[in-house]
C-alpha cells in the first residue's frame, strides 16, 4: 500500500508492460479466448453507438453530442474499440509483440488506451448511478434497450472488464476520470454562455448542471467529482482483491522434471525449476550440481 502512493504511480510505467493487451485470467502468454472477448465487447459499444444515432433526424445530430450519456458510450466504444485492435496487434504482429516484451517499456498508445479505460470506467458508472437516481422520470423518458444500454449496460460492461484485465487500478489514476469530467463541465458551461439550448428549447443541458443558478451548479460539480473519486478507490480495492483471488487459487508453478543432460552440469547452465525462467540459477539445482563437482574433485 506505501508502494501505490510514491509519486512515480501517478504515471504508466509497468512491468511487464504486455499485462495491457493480456487477462489476468490467461495462462499463456496470448489468449484467443480474450482476444474473441475484447472483440465482443468492442462490437457491443459499437452496435450501441450505432442504435443511439440510428433515431437522430435532421438538426437531433447536432443535439446527440451535447449530453454526457452519449460522451460516455462514444468514449467506451472507443476505449474497448482499442483495446481490440492492441490486442490483436499481439497475437498476429510478432514485431510488435517482441518489441513490447524486449523494450519493457508502455508503448504510448498502451498509455492512451490505460487512461480511456481509467476514464471511461469511472465515468459510465457515475453515469448510470445518477441518471437512474436523479435524472430518470418515468413519465418523460422510457426504458427501452437503448436507454438501458447507453445508461445501465455499459457501467456493467465496463465493471465486469475490470475484473478480465490483467493491468492494475492505480489511485492516483483517478485524476483522469476528473479531468473527463472537468472538460464536459466546461463544454457545458460554455455552451450556456452561448445560448445553446436542448431540443425542447432549455438553457440547461441537465437540470442537476443549470448554470441559471452557478452556486448550485457547482455544488454538482464538487459532488461528482467526490463520487468520481470515491469510485475509484472501491474500483481499486476490486483490483486488490482480483490479484488476490488469481494468487490464491489460480496462479501456479510448473515444476520441470528434475533429470537433465550431462551438459546442464556446466557452471552458468542452471536451469530453472520453475516453467518460463529459463536461463536463470536455481538455488536447489545448482546447489546439486556444485556436490558433484566437489565429489568427483574429491575421488
Amino acid at each position: 500500500c506505501i508502494e501505490e502512493f510514491r509519486l512515480r504511480q501517478c504515471g504508466f510505467n509497468h512491468d511487464p508492460p504486455e499485462d495491457l493487451v493480456r487477462s489476468q485470467w490467461q495462462r499463456r502468454n496470448k489468449s484467443w479466448i480474450y482476444l474473441i472477448y475484447r472483440w465482443i465487447i468492442a462490437a457491443l459499444f459499437i452496435a450501441a453507438v450505432a442504435v443511439s444515432m440510428s433515431r437522430l433526424q435532421g438538426t437531433d445530430w447536432g443535439y446527440y453530442f451535447i449530453y454526457l450519456t452519449n460522451w460516455g458510450i462514444i468514449a467506451c466504444m472507443l476505449t474497448t474499440t482499442l483495446g481490440a485492435i492492441l490486442v490483436t496487434l499481439w497475437h498476429f504482429h510478432p514485431q510488435f509483440s517482441a518489441r513490447v516484451e524486449s523494450e519493457g517499456v508502455v508503448p504510448t498508445v498502451f498509455k492512451v488506451y490505460w487512461a480511456l479505460h481509467n476514464s471511461t470506467l469511472v465515468m459510465s458508472i457515475i453515469i448510470t448511478i445518477i441518471y437512474w437516481s436523479i435524472l430518470f422520470d418515468a413519465e418523460i423518458h422510457v426504458a427501452d434497450a437503448v436507454n438501458v444500454m447507453t445508461h445501465a449496460t455499459n457501467s456493467v460492461f465496463m465493471f465486469i472488464d475490470i475484473l478480465v484485465v490483467a493491468y492494475p487500478v492505480r489511485i492516483y489514476h483517478a485524476c483522469h476520470s476528473l479531468i473527463f469530467g472537468l472538460i464536459y463541465v466546461i463544454f457545458s458551461a460554455i455552451y450556456y454562455a452561448a445560448g445553446g439550448t436542448t431540443r425542447s428549447g432549455a438553457t440547461y443541458i441537465y437540470s442537476v448542471l443549470n448554470w441559471n443558478e452557478p452556486g448550485s451548479a457547482m455544488v454538482t460539480v464538487v459532488g461528482v467529482c467526490i463520487l468520481g473519486i470515491l469510485i475509484h478507490l472501491i474500483l481499486y480495492f476490486i483490483y486488490i482483491l482480483r490479484t488476490w483471488i488469481f494468487r490464491r487459487y489460480f496462479e501456479r508453478e510448473e515444476i520441470l522434471p528434475t533429470t537433465s543432460s550431462p551438459c546442464s552440469t556446466i557452471p552458468g547452465h542452471g536451469i530453472s525449476m520453475v516453467l518460463g525462467q529459463f536461463g536463470q540459477d536455481n538455488r536447489a539445482f545448482t546447489t546439486s550440481t556444485e556436490k558433484l563437482s566437489y565429489t568427483k574433485e574429491k575421488y
